[in-house]
């Protein structure tokens, strides 16, 4: 038995296809009766209980679950010279299914998984059926705003920007000396209430730093070896961004949590892609304190460094359930010598989904084109979800008892 079936991203709604090749005379050498294909999507979390009485308590809602039959032993034969018989199949996903989803961490764990499997029952009551089963990566459908949001940014931002701010005093030395100087980090964002997944979205961040009060006779800006504190980083790769999710999971009346964080690759913080940030540092500028006559009195430098880049973020996108929801948050820190004087600016990120629903494939009710499933539309196919190697593995969902009929 062989299943062919294209590994990419699928959106609720979408109907896929594929065939299973199925050689006869191997099937009756091993006692195969019966050959069947099963469509399954489902919601399931576990959370364990340690200690003296270790108990583990599962949660499960079915999204869908359908079975077709492909095949029974003397219902149809291969053509003369060949021993194989070809099974076309296709099915369509609801319409409103959650992104496919998995994490996990001590005690706990929470999975939205979706799979087609083969199934060849066997005669013989000792006898176990022969399976394939394919994990199966699936997005919602976004809405038409959703997908007017995706071209905008697609095309080049031009709408209104949002600015988020953070501004700190740190002190090189211990907690009793005075202040030694101020940061001010900038965060400007397209002025949006969500941002679709798998799209570059711009983004623009500056660093500012204030020393403490000095006379310009005194220090110079930066001596060589040895800058003025709290110098702004030199380049991107010195600021770290991450991606933060935080999972809720839900078995009444028990609420746990799953938090991960992943770095995004490509952007601002990557020190293999410092060419794909745009950097700008402003020349040092003395700023007197006020109530001196001339630049001869005390004053402050300020310094400041802007960088421009892109993030695409290609994880779930946010989403609510019974038992499960999560959400991100951007974290950029931006670390100063000093102990505590990293800071650290945190930006909720809601994220939608980014793919529309493709048209029915030539044949059904409705159908203007072929799918994905059959031939690929110009440009790249459709990003898989950067689902961890446990969803892929398929051991966190729940499996079906042996089936005899």
């Amino acid at each position: 038995v062989t299943l062919h079936f294209q590994d990419i991203t699928r959106v609720a709604g979408e109907t896929i296809q594929g065939h299973v090749e199925l050689n006869v005379a191997l099937a009756q050498g091993d006692s195969l009766e019966q050959l069947r294909i099963k469509f399954k999507g489902t919601i399931h979390s576990i959370v364990a209980q340690t200690g003296k009485a270790a108990i583990a308590y599962h949660s499960t809602i079915m999204l869908f679950h359908t079975k077709l039959p492909l095949w029974s032993r003397g219902a149809a034969f291969p053509e003369p010279g060949t021993d194989t018989l070809v099974f076309p199949f296709e099915f369509t996903l609801p319409k409103k299914l959650p992104p496919a989803f998995h994490c996990s961490a001590t005690s706990r764990s929470a999975t939205i998984g979706y799979s087609l499997e083969v199934v060849g029952e066997r005669a013989g009551f000792y006898r176990t059926s022969r399976r394939i089963r394919r994990l199966i990566s699936v997005v919602p459908a976004a809405s038409q705003s959703q997908l007017l949001a995706k071209e905008t940014l697609t095309r080049g931002w031009n709408g209104p920007w949002r600015e988020i701010t953070l501004e700190e005093k740190v002190r090189q030395g211990l907690w009793w000396v005075d202040r030694n100087g101020n940061i001010f980090l900038q965060l400007t964002v397209p002025d949006m209430s969500s941002y679709p997944i798998a799209t570059a979205i711009p983004f623009k961040f500056r660093v500012q730093t204030e020393t403490k009060p000095m006379r310009a006779s005194d220090h110079s800006v930066d001596e060589p070896g040895k800058r003025l504190f709290p110098a702004p980083p030199a380049m991107s790769s010195d600021v770290k961004l991450i991606l933060r999710r935080r999972a809720e999971i839900r078995i009444p009346p028990r609420t746990h949590h799953v938090e991960d964080e992943y770095p995004l690759e490509g952007s601002l913080g990557d020190v293999k892609r410092v060419a794909a940030v745009h950097q700008i540092v402003e020349e040092p500028e003395w700023i007197p304190m006020p109530g001196e006559k001339d630049e001869k009195g005390r004053g402050v430098w300020r310094r400041a460094i802007n960088f421009e880049f892109t993030i695409s973020i290609p994880y779930a996108p946010t989403c609510s359930t019974k038992i499960l929801d999560w959400h991100y948050i951007l974290r950029f820190i931006v670390p100063f010598p000093g102990l505590g004087n990293n800071l650290e600016l945190e930006v909720p990120i809601h994220l939608d989904p980014g793919l529309a629903c493709p048209p029915p494939p030539i044949g059904i009710a409705g159908s203007s084109t072929l799918t994905y499933a059959d031939v690929l539309p110009a440009g790249p196919p459709p990003p898989m979800l950067d689902l961890p190697p446990a969803y892929w593995a398929g051991d966190s969902q729940p499996s079906d008892v042996e089936e005899r009929s």
